[in-house]
């Protein structure tokens, strides 16, 4: 057995959600200089967090193939586990946190919770996610424990009348001030989500890619394989936008974003991503809202969102059809409204 001391973080949901575990990581390597650190994620969503240092190892599984599972629990139980905190709620990941060999076994409090972990602590809904992520480390942290103590923090899930986001505690932020930028004039456009009503609607990116073009900015269309044709759909009316949608890896992606002005994205991972480069970044909300606690872990972030609906959030993650069958959380959201957003932060 491996006598090097390490600790075990699961996180197997989405990338945005991955992007949103960075402050964790990071306290968790401030904590343990010396010990390794290894994160079990989702297929093909480490190389980032490897790249970057936040942790040493990784082991990526298969959503569906428990297989994956059981090879990534024989490995780990061939090293020396001081700790596993289990990020995700999943029966799944709390089912792998069961198998795995550990002194201690912390994770969020639930009937399955209480014969899995070692310690649990309370999952603070209102909380946005980051800060629900480091209050696991209540049980072995002080500070942590001592700087989320005594405040609900659900005032960080709301924007200013603007739509700006409320600022984050500096000793909260993920990423130094980006004061050294040189404006390079691209901007990132990110149309595709996972879930169909997340995404804005074809005509309103269109009509922003031409406004943003008009005003002197590069624009390039990005997202996965899947967003591809999403993106040249774009293209084929703006023909002076470049696509480079599934073109690059995640890890690629990243690299590019922390190039540009600004990003503009759907709820859904890019607007982590730019957020983890402190790249400013405006987000469209719409079946989902900000009290969930998944807001872009900014300072430098817009939202811009339908707030005259009675019918949002209509779930955590959206859904492929509206419920209602009128998708006005995002139809109603016009070009011109991303767009001052847009002004907002690239004339700050």
């Amino acid at each position: 057995m491996n006598l090097v001391r390490s600790h075990v973080v699961i996180q197997t949901a989405f990338l945005g959600d991955l992007f949103l575990t960075i402050p964790l990581l990071k306290r968790l390597r401030s904590l343990y200089p010396h010990d390794r650190l290894i994160l079990v994620c989702k297929k093909n969503l480490g190389a980032y967090f490897l790249k970057e240092k936040f942790v040493d190892h990784i082991f990526e599984v298969q959503k569906g193939d428990r297989y994956s599972y059981l090879q990534a629990v024989k490995e780990l139980n061939q090293i020396r586990i001081e700790t596993v905190f289990c990020i995700h709620r999943s029966i799944r990941s709390q089912l792998m946190s069961f198998q795995i060999k550990a002194k201690r076994k912390i994770g969020f409090k639930s009937v399955l919770g209480s014969l899995v972990f070692t310690e649990t602590v309370s999952y603070q809904s209102k909380w946005p996610d980051p800060l629900r992520q480091l209050w696991l480390l209540s049980p072995i942290d002080p500070v942590s424990s001592q700087d989320l103590s005594g405040e609900t923090w659900e005032n960080l899930n709301r924007t200013e009348s603007n739509g700006r986001m409320v600022a984050i505690p500096e000793k909260f932020a993920v990423t130094a001030s980006r004061q050294s930028h040189q404006p390079t004039r691209k901007i990132a456009i990110f149309p595709g989500s996972v879930w169909a009503t997340k995404k804005w609607t074809l005509s309103g990116f269109t009509e922003l890619s031409q406004m943003l073009i008009q005003n002197g900015y590069q624009v390039f269309l990005m997202g996965g394989p899947d967003e591809k044709s999403l993106c040249e759909q774009v293209h084929h009316v703006v023909p002076e936008t470049h696509v480079l949608a599934g073109q690059k890896s995640i890890l690629e992606s990243v690299e590019f974003i922390a190039t540009c002005d600004l990003v503009v994205s759907n709820d859904s991972a890019p607007a982590h991503m730019a957020s983890s480069q402190n790249v400013p970044v405006v987000a469209l909300f719409g079946p989902t809202t900000l009290n969930l606690g998944f807001r872009p872990w900014s300072s430098n972030a817009f939202v811009v969102q339908n707030n005259s609906l009675t019918c949002r959030p209509c779930g955590k993650h959206g859904h492929q059809k509206c419920p209602l069958k009128h998708h006005h959380c995002m139809t109603q959201i016009t070009a011109e409204q991303v767009l001052i957003a847009c002004q907002e932060l690239l004339t700050r």
